[in-house]
Order: C-alpha cells, then sequence, then structure tokens
C-alpha cells in the first residue's frame, strides 16, 4: 500500500505555504505521495529515485519537482543528503500566484536537472532566508520562494555552450539526459559544449564521482528499467531501445546495476 503524506503534519499554520525539511542524512524510504509538492535538492551522496515508475541517480547538486499527485521513492541511498522545499498548491498561496508556469508539468523534460554553482550558492541564501524561524511574514517568505523559481526557471537547460565550464558541463549532462538513446561520440560531445575531453572527465569524476561514459551507462539502465516494467517489449529490443547494441553486455550491466538479470526483473516485477 502507498503511503500518503498529508500538510498538516509539516505546515504550522493555514497561512503557511512553504516549508524547508532538511533530510540529513536521506535515509531509504517507501513509494509516498503528498497533498503538498515538492523541490529537492541534492546537497550530498547518491541515491536512485523513482518517480512514477522512472528511475533517476542523484548526484551533489541536482534538482528536481514532485507534484502533489506523484507516487515516488527513495533506494541504495549513500550518504544522501536532500533539502526539501515543501509548498502548497499555488492556489493557497496569499501574496503571489501565476506561478504554475514557472513549475515543469509531470511530463516536462526540465523537471530533474542538475544547478550551476552559482545559482546554488543563490538558492543556499534564499533557502536559508525561507528557513529562518524569526521571518514569519507570509508575504516576505512567499516572494523569497518566488525568487527562488524564477532562479530554477533560469537555470533550467539551454543549449548554446555558453557560459562558464561549469555550466557548460551542466548542459551537456543534461543534453545527455535527452539524447542518451542516440551514439554518443565523446570527443564531438565535449566539443559541440567548448570542453575539452579532459576537463569534462575531471569536473565530472570530482563532483560526481563517475566517467562520462558511467554516467550514460546508468542513464540507459535507467531507462530500461523503467521499460522492462512498463511495457512488454522483448530484452533485446528494449536493449536496442535504450542504446546498447550488445543484449549480452546490456544484461551484464544491468545486473552490475541493479543485482537481477533483466529477465529476473521481467519474471518477478514486483
Amino acid at each position: 500500500m502507498i503511503q500518503k503524506l498529508f500538510e498538516k503534519d509539516y505546515f504550522l499554520s493555514k497561512n503557511q505555504a512553504i516549508v524547508i525539511e532538511p533530510r540529513t542524512p536521506q535515509p531509504v524510504y517507501p513509494e509516498h505521495t503528498h497533498d503538498f509538492n515538492e523541490i529537492v535538492i541534492v546537497t550530498d551522496g547518491f541515491g536512485k529515485h523513482i518517480i512514477n515508475g522512472h528511475l533517476y541517480h542523484l548526484y551533489p547538486g541536482m534538482m528536481f519537482y514532485v507534484h502533489a499527485t506523484d507516487s515516488h521513492l527513495y533506494e541504495h541511498v549513500k550518504n544522501l543528503h536532500l533539502t526539501n522545499i515543501l509548498f502548497k498548491m499555488p492556489d493557497k498561496f496569499t501574496f503571489i500566484n501565476n506561478i504554475n508556469t514557472l513549475i515543469p508539468n509531470h511530463k516536462n523534460e526540465n523537471s530533474h536537472y542538475f544547478l550551476d554553482k552559482k545559482c546554488n550558492d543563490k538558492i543556499k541564501k534564499l533557502v536559508f532566508e525561507l528557513n529562518d524561524s524569526t521571518l514569519n511574514a507570509p508575504a516576505y517568505k512567499e516572494s523569497l520562494f518566488l525568487q527562488l523559481l524564477i532562479l530554477l526557471k533560469e537555470n533550467q537547460y539551454v543549449e548554446d555552450g555558453s557560459g562558464s565550464s561549469d555550466q557548460r558541463v551542466n548542459q551537456l549532462l543534461r543534453w545527455l539526459q535527452i539524447h542518451f538513446k542516440e551514439q554518443i561520440d565523446w570527443a564531438l560531445i565535449a566539443e559541440k559544449f567548448a570542453l575539452s575531453s579532459r576537463t569534462l572527465h575531471r569536473k565530472m569524476k570530482s563532483e560526481m564521482n563517475i566517467t562520462p561514459q558511467r554516467y550514460l551507462t546508468k542513464l540507459r539502465l535507467a531507462e530500461a528499467y523503467f521499460q522492462l516494467h512498463y511495457t512488454e517489449s522483448n530484452i533485446t529490443t528494449i536493449a536496442q531501445n535504450c542504446g546498447f547494441n550488445d543484449s549480452s553486455y546490456f544484461s551484464t550491466c544491468f545486473k552490475n546495476e541493479f543485482h537481477i538479470t533483466p529477465k529476473e526483473l521481467r519474471d518477478n516485477p514486483s
């Protein structure tokens, strides 16, 4: 049975529209829904986040939205630290309105992405103020939340290869989240985002503890996990759909990642 979390257990009053809930660390947590929304920022550690059946690998600097009707869970966590920004439905805000355009919908590809360092520093300051118990003015808290939404909107993916090297690495990672099923030429992709292959490898290894190729493989395996659960395609077709040309290699990678073979998952989806 899926657990449901209620705003009455987190919000102190009807006038309170935003609450900061740190998870330091975030434990494994079973599948659940809410009657409120969340913006989640990964501040440290790693884990797997499954939302509406889709699997996402979590890394420091990543953020994502969870809508009230979404069903999600956390598993395989490793020192995972999260900042959860809980907020009520937009029509329950008193001083700001029409914020729906700033929040990705359920199918929007920008619902999960990486924050660049400059944006992350600004968000930390806003979160600190939102969490300041001495500042109780609802109008001020809602104005801070609006600034937060605008910052996140501005930090969404733009495929132009501009900005600092940190921003360009994030653009490349976001590009991979969209194009991971394609054949990838790392030299061409690095050139596309005005990065050297060495810089890309160094930044990903130091900040995410993962190589570019391993990150790509994880994206492909996550999609395969979803297709094995929710489609009737055969395993070979799923492997090809997800960018694997060799089904035996796909099965080996899948078992290394999930400790179960694709066939075992297909036969026992629970």
